[in-house]
């Protein structure tokens, strides 16, 4: 629960005690029940302001774990053995490549096993609408894609950004990197 959440509810708490409190120690019936209606009023507009953080909260939590779902990225060794990882949580984009200096590159396969196939700049993977999408950067020996389940690649275009699910597996060139 967010701070004014908490601020919501202790506002509503404390409208219940002064109307308990009202309610036994007064003898007036006029300010008894002024003094309950006015901390039932205030106590029912942060109730209700209470109900409206939480399920704003409820909808900004789902949209980050649809996003948290694709968190990192696995190079795969010979035996589909991971041989090292990356964190993409709350990125964006993703630049992958073999980073010589001269490249701006977030995940570099430069020593790797896989480095003579990956160009300095060679795929790029960016967030929109809600998931992920690779793109081939004109690569000399391109990028596949394999789904989840399915035992052929296939071909990513540079032209045409492919979406990207967990459990599958992009190929920069020879080098496997399974999301997950």
């Amino acid at each position: 629960m967010n701070k004014k959440g908490t601020l919501d509810i202790t506002i509503v708490i404390s409208c219940i005690t002064g109307m308990v409190l009202s309610y036994v120690y007064l003898e007036n019936v006029l300010q008894k029940q002024t003094s309950l209606t006015i901390l039932g009023a205030v106590g029912t507009i942060f109730l209700f302001l209470w109900f409206i953080d939480c399920g704003k909260y409820r909808r900004r939590r789902e949209y980050d774990t649809g996003r948290a779902e694709i968190s990192e990225i696995l190079l795969l060794g010979e035996d589909n053995n991971i041989t090292d990882t990356w964190d993409i949580y709350r990125k964006t984009s993703i630049v992958f490549g073999r980073d010589e200096g001269e490249n701006q590159v977030d995940v570099s396969l430069r020593n790797t096993d896989y480095a003579g196939t990956v160009d300095g700049e060679h795929a790029v993977m960016n967030y929109s609408g809600g998931s992920w999408y690779i793109e081939d950067l004109d690569s000399e020996n391109g990028t596949r894609i394999q789904r989840n389940g399915e035992d052929k690649p296939y071909r990513v275009s540079s032209r045409e950004p492919c979406r990207v699910e967990k459990g599958d597996i992009i190929y920069l060139g020879l080098a496997p990197l399974k999301i997950r």
